[in-house]
């Protein structure tokens, strides 16, 4: 998979794959950047007035070429979607149309009210709805700035604003100009910025910047439930970047997670002198950083290097790399995580709190395995809860205990889900629904059901491009399924080693079992399946 690069500020980010949760977490924590794969970039570029974060209201001749612009330029530096009058608009829409969709669907509000922004009766008509949106309690934010007005004079329509009232009243009913002036008495009343003659413009743009950015960070860090817990191990890594000296490169490397994907060369010739944050998710043990990525010492100084790999051994040949492993999920987070799968809630009910302390030791703090078993045990009856905590209780403490009690999810499928689930695990993983599906239609294993039922149980995810994601650990899972149930691997009712489906299909004698009618076995097709899955 190609890698991509986008301008962030001053920084080039390069995002190699989708990151485990814990990763985007971090990420989110340092500012609002979030991991992107190439449609959804596709999408900011093409973006039409619902996908808007901020919208500016402004009385154009007053501030259109001074402070508005130097505010819409810093909000277009920092890649924060807004709205700007004339500017947004798509060719042949009138303003009233782009006004409806923009100003309801964006999430923050900055009205620059000027000495003449009430003689605008477009302006009024902005304010009015910006309010309207904010009292629904959605979320909206208004961050009002006085540009060389008294914020008393618009709260009470005095000066400029009772001049500008008292030509409304003679073209405007009597209900609208209230409904204008109610709207200016809110705004007026709220905590903004008062631009003055001695007040540089500069420092205030830089306080709404940062205000704008705090607020949207804190909206897109509650975009999933399942970043439960994340603060400390955010912290601790946020800690290790050191993003406070710019004199120095940082690489940390975080071992024990998953879903890897290749380096490409061109960062060498197009970003290494740049300052950037690279991020590398699931390193093996055939890792080479000066061989993929160019030697250490070319990149510019204050770039960031966030490398996650599953195999520990792996970062200790990587000069200066400081090394950490996330810490397991406290009592109260593992109760938290658990229950939101169990019973769609942060905290279990009252009488169920004694046997969900007892599923959370279980898990022992592993985040996927709260969330499969908890999926899991989702509106069983207490008999089937108090079976599958015995059941899982007696498995014995060993290396592959995780993947045992995970087990105990797979076990509890339908046969024809088990096929699915199996498929996926040793072929399917990354790939679009539509490739297999007609294959299980065809086997009569029912797979809209099917898949269904696996991403209930959060052994499966669809993802926005409709293609199976697995997390590592279960895709471990099911191939391991398929060797225990044939030593010899030329038996196995699934072979996703390149290397073994070649020997075995020019050296050894095959049987294939095809129920007549099911469907046609093409080995050039099958061959293809393994180049791509290896």
């Amino acid at each position: 998979m190609q890698p991509f690069s986008f301008r962030w500020s001053t920084t080039y980010v390069i995002v190699y794959s989708e990151l485990d949760l814990f990763l985007c977490g971090v990420l989110s924590y340092q500012s609002r950047l979030l991991t992107l794969n190439h449609r959804s970039m596709q999408r900011d570029m093409e973006s039409s007035a619902g996908d808007y974060e901020v919208f500016l209201s402004f009385r154009g001749p007053d501030v259109r070429n001074g402070f508005a612009d130097h505010l819409y330029t810093s909000l277009a530096r920092a890649k924060i979607r807004t709205f700007m009058d004339e500017e947004e608009l798509q060719k042949g829409e009138g303003i009233a149309p782009s006004l409806v969709r923009a100003i309801p669907e964006s999430k923050i509000y900055i009205p620059i009210l000027s000495e003449r922004y009430a003689s605008s009766k477009w302006c009024l008509l902005e304010l009015a709805q910006m309010v309207d949106c904010w009292k629904q309690g959605k979320g909206h934010l208004i961050l009002p700035i006085f540009y060389l007005v008294k914020p008393r004079d618009v709260r009470h329509q005095e000066g400029p604003y009772h001049q500008a009232f008292e030509q409304h009243a003679h073209k405007h009913s009597p209900q609208t100009v209230k409904e204008w002036k109610e709207a200016l008495r809110e705004v007026g009343q709220l905590k903004g910025w008062h631009v003055t003659e001695s007040r540089g413009e500069g420092a205030i743009v830089d306080e709404v910047l940062s205000k704008v950015e705090s607020h949207l960070r804190s909206m897109y860090a509650l975009v999933t439930d399942e970043l439960v817990g994340i603060d400390t191990p955010m912290e601790e890594v946020m800690k290790l970047l050191n993003l406070e000296s710019s004199k120095e490169r940082v690489i940390v490397g975080i071992h024990g997670m998953g879903d890897a994907s290749e380096g490409i060369n061109m960062i060498k010739n197009r970003v290494c002198k740049h300052k950037l944050l690279l991020v590398v998710d699931d390193i093996d043990d055939k890792f080479e950083f000066n061989k993929i990525l160019g030697k250490f010492g070319d990149f510019s100084s204050g770039s960031r290097f966030i490398l996650t790999t599953r195999y520990t051994r792996v970062l200790y040949f990587i000069l200066d790399c400081k090394l950490y492993e996330p810490r397991e999920m406290s009592h109260h987070h593992s109760l938290k995580l658990f229950s939101k799968h169990a019973f769609g809630m942060n905290n279990p009910p009252e009488e169920d709190a004694g046997i969900s302390k007892e599923f959370v030791k279980v898990a022992t703090g592993l985040p996927l395995a709260l969330k499969v078993i908890g999926s899991l045990l989702y509106r069983r009856k207490r008999k089937c809860w108090e079976e599958k905590l015995k059941e899982l209780q007696s498995i014995p403490s060993s290396e592959n205990m995780l993947q045992e009690r995970l087990k105990v999810s797979y076990t509890d499928l339908s046969h024809n889900e088990k096929q699915i689930f199996l498929d996926i695990a040793c072929f399917f993983a990354g790939s679009h629904k539509d490739i297999p599906y007609y294959m299980w239609s065809g086997c009569d294993f029912y797979p809209e059901s099917g898949i269904t039922n696996l991403i209930h149980r959060s052994l499966l995810k669809l993802d926005e491009r409709n293609q199976f994601w697995m997390h590592d650990l279960i895709k471990d899972l099911g191939r391991a399924i398929v060797r225990e149930d044939v030593r010899n691997p030329y038996n196995r009712s699934r072979i996703w080693s390149t290397d073994d489906a070649l020997d075995m299909l020019r050296n050894r004698e095959v049987k294939i079992l095809v129920k007549p009618g099911d469907f046609s076995f093409v080995l050039d097709d099958y061959l293809y399946m393994l180049r791509c899955n290896n």
